[in-house]
């Protein structure tokens, strides 16, 4: 891993990428675990004597408006970092260039830094300008919480303690299919909710334990609770991704609250993560229960499926 602590840090500029999507569509915070992942990483580097400059982006790529301005969350910042020295970019996404990864912007990103990090594991499966072409341009390394991200999808992957069970949510086939198939290869067992529960081809794989009943087609009963729980008790590294129900309306988030529950009394090694589960854990106070919390969603099911991010690939190969 290409860490900050190999550098001296002291009056070095660093571009800090970090994962500052956490407006909704009204304009205010939705959650803060995201932002507060890279608090270590922004805090090492003031420590150190050098001056972070923040940039991420907010929402799709518009024109400049207040709503979505990354200048909303200064305040946040000043709460948590330990002096000023620090500045916050614009919403990357206010000009096209960032998704077209275009050479010419990651240039203007790398002028006047001496160093890049990137602590945004959950935006590291796109070829921006902010994540892989500004590689090009400055030495490059990881941030603390992407290299804990990889050590603990490394261990879910490659070396679990055993038995392994992997609790898969959510309501797109699509999207989880490819690491379903991952999973077949390597976990004891696949425990399945969500509107995943009623999906046909999910069926008849021994390895694969679907729920059994349901709340209104919206969320696990307490008859799969029950099944779910005894795999749980009797696993030694549990993996979680995708609500268990339609978590959004109360009435049907009970089913993931009590599997969170059940995790968290089983003393077992669990990783959780994905984008809708997270806001899930962080809007119930339930990320405590878990040894790890992944800030990724798609990156996330990327990163399981192939083993590989852009993002990291980029920061690897750079000549940093």
């Amino acid at each position: 891993m290409k860490s900050l602590r190999t550098i001296d840090l002291k009056d070095k500029k660093v571009l800090v990428r970090c994962d500052l999507d956490v407006v909704d569509d009204n304009g205010e915070i939705k959650e803060h675990f995201r932002l507060s992942s890279s608090i270590k990483t922004l805090n090492y580097i003031l420590e150190q004597g050098g001056f972070a400059y923040i940039c991420g982006h907010i929402g799709k790529t518009q024109e400049p408006n207040e709503k979505f301005s990354t200048k909303k969350l200064v305040s946040f910042f000043d709460k948590k970092l330990i002096n000023r020295n620090f500045e916050i970019l614009e919403n990357l996404r206010f000009d096209q260039r960032e998704e077209e990864n275009d050479e010419n912007f990651a240039k203007e990103l790398a002028e006047g830094k001496d160093l890049y990090v990137n602590e945004s594991f959950a935006t590291s499966h796109r070829s921006h300008a902010s994540i892989t072409k500004i590689t090009k341009y400055l030495p490059s390394f990881l941030g603390f919480h992407f290299e804990d991200e990889i050590e603990n999808l490394n261990y879910v992957l490659k070396d679990p303690k055993r038995p392994l069970t992997v609790i898969i949510g959510g309501a797109k086939i699509e999207s989880k299919k490819p690491t379903i198939e991952k999973f077949l290869n390597t976990a004891d067992f696949i425990l399945v909710g969500g509107k995943l529960m009623f999906e046909e081809s999910l069926k008849n794989n021994a390895k694969i334990i679907m729920a059994s009943d349901d709340i209104d087609g919206m969320d696990i009963g307490p008859k799969s609770v029950e099944e779910f729980q005894k795999y749980i008790f009797e696993s030694k590294t549990v993996f979680w991704s995708g609500p268990l129900g339609k978590v959004e309306d109360e009435n049907y988030r009970n089913g993931s609250i009590q599997i969170a529950d059940l995790i968290s009394k089983s003393g077992t090694y669990s990783v959780v993560g994905g984008g809708d589960t997270l806001a899930f854990l962080e809007k119930n106070n339930l990320i405590d229960k878990f040894s790890f919390v992944s800030v990724g969603g798609s990156a996330l099911l990327e990163y399981l499926s192939s083993g590989e991010l852009v993002g990291l690939t980029a920061v690897l190969n750079s000549n940093g």
